[in-house]
């Protein structure tokens, strides 16, 4: 990498509380690298005592909305109390020569969750956070990877417990399963015990490059993929893309809406806003923002004055409201993310809050980026284009072709928000590089001022007589029609034209609107490209993070009686796979 660039990031290093602050940027071991690794620092010490010290400390730090729409403030004060109680039960079940002090919090987005998650960071403990509905076997497959010290979780189901306890003990692997009640803890198959506050620890200070956190990426097929981040590299590009995005301060009030087990539930729902000194809006369960009692709670109750959401809420949103508004005086900046937001359903967003139409942080990212590596700026004027901007700056480079051909997206300089390691080795690793570029997997291309559009996964383009077609491009043509809250286009092979495509598609009408489809894309694209079938379900199948499974329709499609073999553990809706089994059956007998 150029001197320039690592100048820039060590000078942007200034932005953290550091203990040591580092002389070095980017220092690279052969394909393994470490951001400012001869610096010290504490991830919690910047999110929380920092801001105490700042003056803020009476300022709410993390508003909590429970499933059942009841909310709790905490202040910095508050929360450095919260997080030292789990500090002290951690240490109550270990000692300072245990090495292994592995925590796995299997729950919600909640002030217990954030609180764990700060209090691992406080005391140098790995960490992972892992969707709360998670069935045992997937969560088995994370443990495994894992080796965890601490099993968290609100989940009471003693079958359940005892699955996961036993898969422990069957590999040998040291778990105390811990069930978290809001003001107690039960140690699994032993009493319930009341918190206590065994006084405040003071902070120790960590080298930057630090394991932090792992997050789980599913996969099509066999083991998910544990996603390493580092402490001070990840958390300077949290903070840093929140102010450069989104414009956080400390008078910000953030809504991220996502799940904790996500990277935009770490990055942008608690660390970047913490850091920033901001407050933030947890909510249990992200769905309940479509809501009209929810939207008037976020942005009128505790006025959110950053709203970012998933692509699918927003479709649905759209779906439920249509021509309603939903003004709100305190919204500044606004957000989409997870997947590829089509032109007319980003330019009805675009004005749902505001009466001027204002720029869609439209992000581009990954679990492995860490954070946005590429979106509009908050502050930018919105023309009616849906793109997803331009790289966060002009250190990091996307790698494409000129003019509006497709290309691979592949990145040339690492960023310190990059992934520093992966739980299942060097091959999944090496999958990652490719001559010291980093692979994206998708598919884009620029539009004449540079920006960049997402055609989808590499195996979302389709091919049909010469012409590539992105699978997003067609979606957005189909999700024209306002009685279309969803769809999903995927492609099959044929030895004729190459791919034929099928479309599956929701819809808030029940009339068959397979007619108004093909001509709808036949249009555009012109009569070449005629859909070989046509779907309609109760929704799409998506994980908790909002993307669609399109490699599980396809399976499915090709062969709707065999038994799956792909990852659905993460999947938020497992009923749509019976629907579609069935209607395909139907089609067939």
């Amino acid at each position: 990498m150029k001197r320039i660039v690592l100048k820039y990031w060590l000078k942007k290093a200034s932005i953290l509380e550091w203990d040591k602050f580092p002389k070095k940027s980017l220092q690279m071991k052969g394909n393994k690298f470490e951001w400012f690794g001869d610096g010290k620092l504490n991830l919690t010490y910047n999110c929380v005592e920092a801001n105490i010290i700042k003056g803020l400390g009476n300022k709410v730090a993390i508003h909590d909305i429970d499933k059942f729409l009841k909310i709790k403030s905490y202040t910095y004060n508050d929360l450095k109390k919260e997080i030292n109680k789990y500090e002290n039960l951690i240490s109550k079940f270990t000692s300072y020569k245990v090495k292994n002090k592995n925590i796995m919090i299997h729950m919600s987005a909640s002030i217990e969750t954030a609180s764990l998650m700060l209090a691992s960071a406080k005391i140098g403990s790995f960490f992972s956070v892992v969707f709360d509905n998670l069935p045992s076997k997937a969560i088995k497959l994370r443990i495994k990877l894992l080796k965890p010290r601490f099993f968290f979780t609100k989940f009471k189901n003693k079958r359940f417990l005892d699955d996961i306890e036993d898969y422990c003990k069957k590999n040998k692997i040291n778990c105390t399963i811990i069930i978290i009640y809001k003001k107690k803890y039960k140690v699994h198959n032993r009493n319930t015990q009341t918190f206590k506050d065994f006084g405040e620890k003071k902070y120790k200070y960590f080298k930057s490059n630090k394991k932090l956190f792992a997050l789980f990426t599913s996969g099509s097929t066999g083991e998910p993929k544990g996603i390493v981040h580092s402490t001070g590299g990840y958390l300077l590009y949290s903070k840093y893309t929140c102010i450069k995005q989104f414009g956080v301060n400390e008078k910000s009030i953030v809504m991220c809406a996502s799940d904790a087990g996500w990277i935009n539930g770490h990055t942008y729902a608690l660390f970047g806003p913490l850091s920033n000194g901001a407050s933030t809006i947890l909510l249990e369960n992200p769905i309940l923002i479509l809501g009209k009692e929810t939207l008037d709670l976020v942005t009128k109750k505790l006025n959110a004055s950053i709203v970012y959401l998933p692509v699918t809420l927003i479709r649905m949103l759209k779906s439920i409201y249509k021509n309603k508004k939903f003004y709100s005086k305190n919204i500044k900046s606004i957000g989409s993310m997870g997947e590829p937001l089509a032109n007319s359903v980003g330019n009805w967003f675009a004005n749902f809050f505001t009466k001027t139409k204002l720029s869609i942080v439209n992000t581009y990212f990954q679990t492995e980026t860490g954070g946005i590596i590429s979106s509009p700026k908050y502050n930018e004027k919105f023309d009616g284009k849906i793109t997803v901007g331009k790289p966060v700056n002009k250190y990091l480079n996307i790698i494409g072709a000129t003019g509006n051909k497709k290309f691979e997206i592949k990145i040339k300089n690492l960023w310190p928000g990059c992934m520093i390691d992966t739980l299942n080795g060097k091959k999944i690793w090496n999958n990652y590089w490719e001559n010291s570029f980093f692979k994206m997997f998708d598919i884009g291309s620029f539009d004449k001022k540079r920006r960049l559009i997402i055609h989808g996964r590499n195996d979302d383009v389709i091919n049909i007589r010469g012409h590539r077609i992105g699978s997003e491009e067609l979606e957005s043509v189909i999700l024209k029609d306002n009685n279309i809250i969803e769809t999903a286009v995927v492609a099959l092979n044929d030895n004729i034209e190459g791919s034929k495509i099928i479309v599956f598609y929701a819809s808030n009408s029940k009339k068959n609107l397979n007619l108004s489809i093909i001509k709808a894309i036949q249009e555009t694209f012109g009569d070449f490209l005629f859909p070989h079938d046509c779907i309609q379900l109760s929704a799409m199948p998506r994980t908790k993070s909002g993307k669609i499974l399109r490699r599980l329709l396809r399976n499915i499609y090709l062969e709707p009686k065999k038994k799956l073999r792909d990852d659905i553990s993460t999947m938020l809706n497992p009923k749509i796979i019976f629907e579609l089994k069935n209607k395909l059956n139907d089609k067939k007998n």
